[in-house]
């Protein structure tokens, strides 16, 4: 009889009553997964998880790429972005999460890059468009944000993004990248990883002609196959198993 395969390799053990310090492990898994896909990162990225029944939220310190992060680098703030856990940098932009997660409860991660086939969408003016099936993940779930003033500081922009985007998990940020939400961490990192896939084909596919795109039936139907908690946590294994063969050393962490 066959062995049964393990599909996520073995990690740091955490006491299972732990909630706070095994969503902070998930997030540093999820920092280098989405390095790992090659979204850029830099000073301007921002990838952050809200801490269990809690006005609190894990982010890395402002201005290391995802790569560098280690358990060192993740921290608490609070929705003011007051800092609770050590004297370190707070990227000011991070009221964009603030705003979404009060306005959303169901939200547990947002991700934030400057990947450069969404970025280059955006400069072109289009949204995303369920140009595959692997794209139909975010089919009917994506808005088109004009975001006419430049750096997001302070609260009132991250509002107006959590209004715009309303019951939806993706948006498109006019020249600037990509803002992605979701119900636990894998989902979100997924859903990174699909809207910079599906720009870049998408954009291959407007340079050749007209887009010819899947029947709305079919995408709701995709949509549904793909989207569940299975399907996430199946693509959220291959990319444990890619960190563990690259980045062996964070297993350990």
């Amino acid at each position: 009889m066959a062995a049964t395969l393990s599909r996520i390799p073995d990690i740091r053990a955490i006491p299972n009553d732990d909630e706070s310090a095994a969503t902070r492990q998930q997030l540093l898994f999820a920092f280098h997964i989405m390095d790992l896909f090659g979204h850029p990162s830099g000073m301007g990225a921002h990838l952050t998880a809200r801490l269990p029944d809690a006005a609190k939220f894990f982010f890395h310190i402002h201005n290391y790429g995802f790569g560098e992060v280690t358990p060192d680098h993740i921290h608490e703030a609070d929705f003011e972005l007051n800092v609770l856990t050590g004297d370190v940098a707070i990227n000011p932009t991070l009221h964009i999460h603030t705003q979404i997660y009060q306005a959303r409860p169901d939200v547990h991660c947002i991700a934030h890059t400057h990947a450069k086939h969404i970025s280059a969408l955006s400069a072109i003016g289009k949204n995303l468009a369920h140009v595959t099936q692997g794209a139909a993940r975010l089919y009917d779930d994506c808005v088109f944000f004009d975001e006419d003033d430049g750096v997001a500081l302070g609260k009132e922009p991250g509002a107006m993004m959590a209004q715009a985007l309303g019951h939806r998990s993706a948006m498109v940020l006019k020249n600037h990248g990509l803002l992605i939400v979701g119900r636990s961490i894998p989902e979100a990192v997924i859903l990174a990883n699909t809207m910079e896939e599906a720009a870049e084909i998408q954009l291959m596919a407007l340079a050749a002609g007209k887009l010819d795109l899947p029947s709305d039936k079919g995408a709701e139907r995709t949509k549904t196959y793909l989207r569940n908690e299975e399907m996430i946590m199946r693509g959220w294994a291959y990319w444990m198993r890619r960190v563990a063969r690259d980045r062996p050393e964070l297993m350990k962490m």
